[in-house]
């Protein structure tokens, strides 16, 4: 009985080193081939690991601003809609901001614009096609938003 739990622990073990390591493999075949060709240089694996973890966290604040400045705008009336070029563009420009304040601010870490741009555009586009699907936030007159208005007040 011993002998078989030790059997299936071991397998255990082994598949999930095997998993990890084509993970690693696949993120090791990107590294090379997709951000190399991006200009994207760095001095060793620590770099790119502290790049990644300061995008992240960095991220996403931005990503709140950039989805609640369209909806905002939206809700009092300025905008028809908060899933037009608005949001597309801020992500995009906020994107580029971002990883090039970073870019500046890390020594071991060089990243030519373009590639920053083409990742931004990319980054952009997919945010863009991913909210299409959300729904329209209530204008600011209309009988849902002073239902959600009336619902913030008599929780006070």
């Amino acid at each position: 009985m011993k002998e078989a739990f030790h059997i299936n622990k071991f397998k255990t073990i082994g598949v999930s080193i095997s998993i990890v390591l084509i993970v690693l493999l696949f993120i090791a075949f990107l590294e090379y081939i997709f951000l190399k060709k991006m200009g994207f240089q760095y001095n060793s694996l620590l770099d790119l690991l502290l790049f990644f973890i300061m995008y992240l966290f960095l991220e996403i604040p931005l990503a709140f601003i950039t989805e609640a400045i369209p909806k905002a705008l939206k809700s009092v009336g300025i905008l028809q809609t908060s899933k037009g070029w608005l949001p597309f563009i801020l992500n995009t420009v906020l994107t580029f901001l971002l990883i090039e304040a970073i870019d500046t601010f890390m020594v071991n870490i060089d990243i030519k614009w373009q590639g920053t741009l083409i990742f931004a555009l990319v980054t952009g586009f997919i945010g863009w096609k991913l909210n299409k699907d959300e729904d329209e936030p209530p204008d600011i007159d209309s009988e849902e938003f002073k239902e959600i208005e009336n619902r913030f007040k008599s929780e006070r």
